[in-house]
Formats: structure tokens, C-alpha cells, sequence
């Protein structure tokens, strides 16, 4: 009987077993939420006599560098106690709280939850008077240069009694009152006390409070506002990255097989790279961003020498993405060929994921539209690039057998390549004609925009501008008001308390076809009309 039970036992709680494996459930990406009913104070009391918040939690919570974290408006002379234990927190004051006095708690990122960390921006509000600040203030932060929301952006209010100069302010001092913005770019902060306020809006990287000169920012055109009864808080704010003057090397990355890239702050002409191996460079669209090859395989003691602004420095960088098994790596190679056509006037380029060492031509084979041998173009080396010299040819075909094409380090491809091509017709191109019904008394310029969102195109403005050679496409145009003249759009500066040159974007999506002109016209709206004001 003994072993009779044992078993029913075993049996009872087999039955009970899953029989399918456990998971964890889907991710958590949500963070801790208030429980109202065991939190104390409540959210917007009045008259409390207490010295501790308390606030109780959805699921367990862990505390995030509250002291930097939680911003209590006004701000106690001796710092809280803040503490927390399974799913509650308390801030435990440490001095009297002030009579008729409204208080705010922003807790920025300061509440996460135990396991995935998700946390947010939120305001917690009592008052130890029988009235609660109720005056708002919202807008929207959008960039300055596409005119698209920002979220996580930090809006914060500041008094303007601070004694400091303006362009210092959210560098030195944390603001009195905090939100954040929405994915939309929308803000609105509340429970704000009658003033006059300064506000910035900053996305803050290190969640410090405090603007950081790496760290993208915006403020009011107005400097300061006043907000009372009859005032409206409502602002839209454009944000922009700092200008940096002058130039400097913000990164060298040096990558497998050899590839060197430099980042610049600035476009320069002004700078040298050399290394203890020979360097290829390469032509690159802009001047703020050098890539370079080395000429043969590196080796562990390859450094580079940067020599910029007077200064030449060594730099050791980390050799970095290189495949587990270096022997498989094959070459890859592109060319200019689209749909089996070259644009008009082109020659045909093959490019290759390294740089080129030679080709044994007595291994490429040209053909004309009826597969007659031609004789081979003429061709040029130039890094990555082979081009063959094939406009004004019969040239239609080119097969280049495998092994013909050596790489500088000693790879080679390994399979023959076969393309077909023809050159397209002169008249291939399209043309763009813009009418604009507007006057601008400032110097404006005109991007014509590809559906990447790339400048291919550029005009000064005028009621009537034509944009010639235009490629088949689908196409955006922008205006730039180019108040200082430089020619081309200008960050904003705290410093001088500029803001970012306007932008506005035709939103119309323009298709351009092969052989025709498109004439489009641009009817400012009110609000368009608003911006360029």
C-alpha cells in the first residue's frame, strides 16, 4: 500500500504537468505604472501635511540614479531620502515642506522595471495649499533642417530670475519644470506656477538635465515668454546639432580588408593621411568624409599619421570586422548598368569590394549586337573601379573570364562575368519646370530632391526655374533660406542666439519620365507663407 500511494501520487501530479514547454510571453516593453488607489498623496492632492511620498507600482521596480533622476519643483535646501522596495518607492523629505506652495515630481527615467528596464518621463503633483498651479504650456519640437518630429525630446522651463547669461542657461542649471515629447514631436507641461520662463528642449543622451555640447537642442526665437492667466503657451521649436568650428577628426575606422575611413566635423582641404603602408584614396560625394585603402594586406603593426590644423598625430585604430574565416572571402563586384542601359555619354564601370591590382585583358572579350569579337576599349584602374571605354563603341557584351580580375590582396574573381548593355538615347533625360506664385526678399535656394531625399540638383530661386537632364524618377523639392549667404543651409547657435535657416519642403510627390518636361506649380499655402516670413 506503501508504494501503491507513492505512485497514485506520482500520477496526480503528472496529470497536472504541462506537457508543452514553458516560454517566457512576449516581451515586456511597457513601463511601471502608477497603482492611484495605494499611492500617497494622490496625484493632485491638496492641503498635504505629510513629509514622504509614496507611490505603489504595477510590477517590481528598481530605482535609476534618482538623485539625478527625479527633479522635485521647488527644490528642498537638504536632499530627500529616496528609496524603494519591491513594487513601492518613497521620497521621504528631510525638511519641512513649504505652505501654499504647488509641488511638482518629474521622475526622468528614474522608475524601471526589475527585469527589461523600461521607464518614461512623468510628473507627479500635490499641493500643500488649497490650490494646485494650473497654467500649461505645450507645442511641438520638430528638426530644423527636415521639418519631421522629434520624440524623446526633454522641454524644460527655466525662470528667467536665473542670474546667468542666456546661452549658458541649460548648460549650468536643470530645469523648474520638465516634459518630453511625443513620437509626433508634441509636448504640453502642466501645473506651471504664473512667470516668465525660458525653454529649451534637448535630447538628453546621459539623462543628466543638462544640455551637453554632443547633444541636439532647440529654443524659443522669443528668448523668454511671460505665462499668466490670459497668455498662451504655445510654441513650435526647431532643433538643430551645435556648429562646430573649424575642423576636427571625429572618427578613423579601419575595417577589413583594408578600408580607412576619416569623419570629419567639417569639409576640409586641409588634412593628410599617410600610413606605414601605402594608401589608395577614394572619391567620395563629400569632403567631410575620406575613404582610403590600404595597397596591400595590413599587418599588426599598421598605423596611420593624421595631420590636421598644424597637428600631426599617429593613430592606432582597432582592426575591426574581420570574417572568421578569412580564406572564403570572395570579391563582389557592381557596375553602372541600369535595365541593360548606361546613361547617355557613359562608359561602362565595374566595381569591385576591393581595390584592383590588374586585369589580364587577354581574358575579357568584347561583342557587338551580333556577337562579332571587337576589339578590346581602353580601360583605367582607378582604386575599386575599372572602366572600360565603351561610349561611341559598338560594344554590347563583355565577358570577363574568372581569375582575370586580381585584388590587391591577392584575391581574384571566381567566376566569369557576362553583361549585356546598350548606351541610351541623348534625349533620355527629363525636365522639370517650377512656378512659384510667391516674392521672397531674401536669398533662397532651390533642392531638387530624388525619392532617397538627395540633393541632385540645385538652383537659385526665381518665380520660374528649370531643372535640365533630369533622370526618370520620382522627386521632392526644398527651399532653403539662405539668410547668410553661404550658399547652403546653417545650423542654429545658442551662442548667438540664432536660430537654425528655414526649410520648407513642396511635399508633392513629382514623377519625371524619360523624353518629357513636367511643369509643376508651387501655391504657397498659409502656413508655408507663415514659415518664409
Amino acid at each position: 500500500m506503501r508504494y501503491l500511494g507513492f505512485a497514485i501520487l506520482i500520477l496526480i501530479f503528472g496529470g497536472c504537468a504541462q506537457t508543452e514547454p514553458l516560454t517566457g510571453g512576449p516581451k515586456d516593453i511597457y513601463a511601471p505604472v502608477i497603482d492611484t488607489a495605494k499611492s500617497f498623496p494622490a496625484n493632485g492632492q491638496l492641503n498635504f501635511k505629510g513629509n514622504e511620498v509614496s507611490l505603489k507600482f504595477n510590477e517590481f521596480i528598481t530605482l535609476n540614479n534618482p538623485n539625478d533622476n527625479i527633479l522635485i519643483i521647488p527644490q528642498p535646501v537638504e536632499r530627500p531620502t529616496i528609496t524603494s522596495k519591491n513594487k513601492r518607492m518613497s521620497i521621504l523629505f528631510n525638511e519641512p515642506l513649504e505652505e501654499n506652495t504647488t509641488y511638482t515630481i518629474t521622475f526622468n527615467g528614474a522608475i524601471q522595471d526589475f527585469t527589461e528596464k523600461n521607464d518614461s518621463v512623468f510628473q507627479y503633483v500635490f499641493s500643500t495649499g488649497n490650490y494646485i498651479d494650473s497654467l500649461e504650456v505645450e507645442g511641438r519640437v520638430i528638426d530644423g533642417f527636415t521639418n519631421k518630429p522629434i520624440g524623446g525630446m526633454l522641454v524644460g522651463l527655466y525662470p528667467k530670475s536665473l542670474e546667468a547669461n542666456f546661452d549658458s542657461i541649460p548648460y549650468k542649471f536643470k530645469p523648474m519644470y520638465l516634459g518630453q515629447t511625443s513620437n509626433t514631436g508634441l509636448f504640453k507641461l502642466n501645473y506651471l506656477k504664473a512667470g516668465v520662463y525660458y525653454m529649451f528642449a534637448i535630447n538628453d543622451k546621459n539623462k543628466n538635465l543638462l544640455l551637453d555640447p554632443d547633444e541636439t537642442m532647440a529654443f524659443i526665437e522669443e528668448e523668454h515668454f511671460i505665462l499668466g492667466p490670459d497668455s498662451i503657451g504655445r510654441f513650435e521649436m526647431k532643433a538643430f546639432e551645435h556648429a562646430v568650428s573649424g575642423v576636427q577628426m571625429n572618427d578613423l575606422n579601419f575595417d577589413f580588408p583594408g578600408r580607412v575611413e576619416v569623419l570629419l566635423s567639417n569639409p576640409t582641404d586641409s588634412i593628410s593621411v599617410t600610413s606605414n603602408i601605402e594608401l589608395l584614396q577614394e572619391e567620395t560625394s563629400t569632403k567631410d568624409s575620406l575613404v582610403f585603402w590600404l595597397a596591400e594586406n595590413p599587418s599588426s603593426k599598421t598605423h596611420f599619421y593624421v595631420e590636421l590644423n598644424g597637428e600631426k598625430d599617429t593613430v592606432k585604430p582597432v582592426y575591426a570586422n574581420i570574417p572568421d574565416d578569412v580564406s572564403k572571402v570572395e570579391i563582389k563586384v557592381n557596375n553602372n548598368v541600369k535595365k541593360g542601359k548606361l546613361l547617355p555619354q557613359t562608359n561602362l564601370i565595374f566595381t569591385f569590394s576591393e581595390p584592383v591590382a590588374s586585369i589580364n585583358d587577354t581574358m575579357v572579350k568584347v561583342f557587338d549586337a551580333d556577337s562579332n569579337l571587337l576589339e578590346l576599349p581602353d580601360y583605367e584602374i582607378k582604386v575599386r573601379d575599372i572602366e572600360f571605354s565603351t561610349f561611341g563603341t559598338k560594344a554590347h557584351q563583355i565577358i570577363i573570364d574568372s581569375a582575370a580580375v586580381q585584388t590587391r590582396y591577392g584575391r581574384e574573381n571566381n567566376k566569369a562575368i557576362s553583361l549585356l548593355f546598350d548606351n541610351e538615347e541623348d534625349d533620355y533625360y527629363g525636365s522639370l519646370i517650377l512656378n512659384v506664385d510667391t516674392v521672397f526678399t531674401e536669398k533662397v535656394i532651390v533642392h531638387l530632391l530624388n525619392d532617397k531625399g538627395e540633393a541632385v540638383d540645385t538652383a537659385d530661386f526665381a518665380n520660374r526655374i528649370v531643372f535640365e537632364k533630369v533622370l526618370p524618377g520620382t522627386y521632392q523639392l526644398r527651399l532653403i533660406f539662405d539668410v547668410d549667404g553661404n550658399g547652403a543651409w546653417t545650423t542654429g547657435s545658442l551662442k548667438e542666439k540664432r536660430l537654425p535657416e528655414k526649410v520648407i519642403y513642396n511635399t508633392e510627390q513629382i514623377a519625371v519620365k524619360s523624353k518629357w518636361e513636367k511643369e509643376v506649380d508651387w501655391l504657397f499655402n498659409k502656413k508655408e507663407e507663415e514659415v518664409a516670413q
